[in-house]
């Protein structure tokens, strides 16, 4: 992920306290950090072509993996 991009997940207490969400309210931090990955790959991009494949193979994943 791109350095200060996503300032909560740039440092180690923000990485943490998103974990502790994540845990909390049942979901996968690893692929809830590539979900906002992919958000933030599409930035300045008028059309976010590929957005909605990359959410649909994160999210399968996650699916797959209950």
């Amino acid at each position: 992920m791109a350095q200060n991009v996503v300032v909560l997940l740039d440092n180690p207490e923000g990485r943490s306290l998103v974990r502790e969400e994540c845990i909390e309210n049942k979901i996968s931090f690893p692929e809830f950090v590539e979900l906002i990955q992919a958000e933030v790959e599409q930035t300045g991009k008028q059309r976010k072509r590929g957005l909605f494949d990359s959410f649909d193979d994160i999210l399968d994943r996650i699916e797959l993996g209950d």
